[in-house]
C-alpha cells in the first residue's frame, strides 16, 4: 500500500479564521483517493499561533513557551480538520509513534505538532520516517521553492528542482526562530535526506497540485530529492 504525508501548513486552512470550504474540498478529495493510498496529514499552526508568538515575543516569553503555544494552535486545527472525514481518528496524537500506530486503524491519520523545537515539517519529515513514506508534499501558500521571499522581492525566481544540500542552504538563510515562515525547515529537510524522501512544495490551496503528484508523481511546484 502507498503511503503519502502531507504537512499542511496553518496558512492553508487557519488564515484569518478556518478556511472551512477548502477543508470540505480537501477532505472530500482526500477520501475520494484510491484506497490504497495511505494518507498521514500533519497540520500547522496558521494565524492564531503567529499572532499568540509575535504578541507574546515582545514581552520576552522563551521561546520553548512560544513553542508549547504554537503546538497547541496545531492540534485545535488538526482537530478541526478531522471534523470534516469521515474515517479518520477523533483523538489527535501528540507523538508520532502515537499517530503510526493510528495509522495501522485509520487510512487517513491527522495530527498536529508533537514538542518543542520540532515544526510541523520536522514532525512531518519524521512521520513520513516513521511509517515508510517515500512522498513528502508540503503544501504551502506559494508554489514552490523561490530564491528569495517572492512576497517580498519582486526579482525572486522559482526553482523547480533543488539537491537536499540546495534546500538546506536556502533554509538555513531564511530561518528566523519560533513562529518563522520559510519554505521548510532545516531539521524537516535533513531527515528527509537520510531516509529518501522525496519532497513536493506546492501552493496548498489548488488541489490538482495533490492530484499532479500522487497520481502522476509530476508537479509545477518544486521538488527537493
Amino acid at each position: 500500500m502507498k503511503t503519502i504525508v502531507i504537512s499542511l501548513g496553518g496558512s492553508i486552512i487557519a488564515s484569518n479564521g478556518l478556511n472551512t470550504s477548502f477543508m470540505k474540498e480537501f477532505s472530500e478529495f482526500i477520501q475520494n483517493m484510491d484506497k490504497d493510498i495511505k494518507f498521514g496529514i500533519v497540520v500547522g499552526g496558521g494565524g492564531v499561533a503567529r499572532s499568540y508568538i509575535s504578541s507574546l515575543r515582545k514581552y520576552g516569553v522563551n521561546d520553548n513557551v512560544l513553542d508549547e503555544i504554537g503546538i497547541n494552535a496545531t492540534r485545535m486545527n488538526a482537530l478541526a480538520l478531522t471534523s470534516f472525514f469521515d474515517d479518520s481518528n477523533s483523538k489527535i496524537p501528540t507523538t508520532v509513534n502515537d499517530a503510526a500506530e493510528l495509522s495501522k486503524i485509520y487510512r487517513v491519520v491527522i495530527m498536529g505538532g508533537t514538542e518543542p523545537g520540532h515544526t510541523t515539517d520536522t514532525v512531518s519529515s519524521l512521520l513520513a520516517e516513521r511509517i515508510n513514506a517515500k512522498v513528502l508534499i508540503n503544501a504551502t501558500s506559494v508554489d514552490g521553492v523561490y530564491s528569495s521571499d517572492p512576497k517580498k522581492e519582486k526579482s525572486a525566481k522559482k526553482i523547480g528542482e533543488l539537491t537536499y544540500d540546495k534546500a538546506l542552504e536556502l533554509s538555513l538563510k531564511e530561518l528566523s526562530g519560533a513562529g518563522s515562515n520559510v519554505f521548510m525547515d532545516p531539521t524537516a529537510i535533513s531527515i528527509a535526506k537520510r531516509s529518501s524522501i522525496k519532497i513536493f512544495i506546492i501552493n496548498g490551496l489548488q488541489l490538482h497540485g495533490y492530484d499532479d503528484i500522487i497520481r502522476k508523481g509530476t508537479t509545477s511546484g518544486s521538488t527537493i530529492s
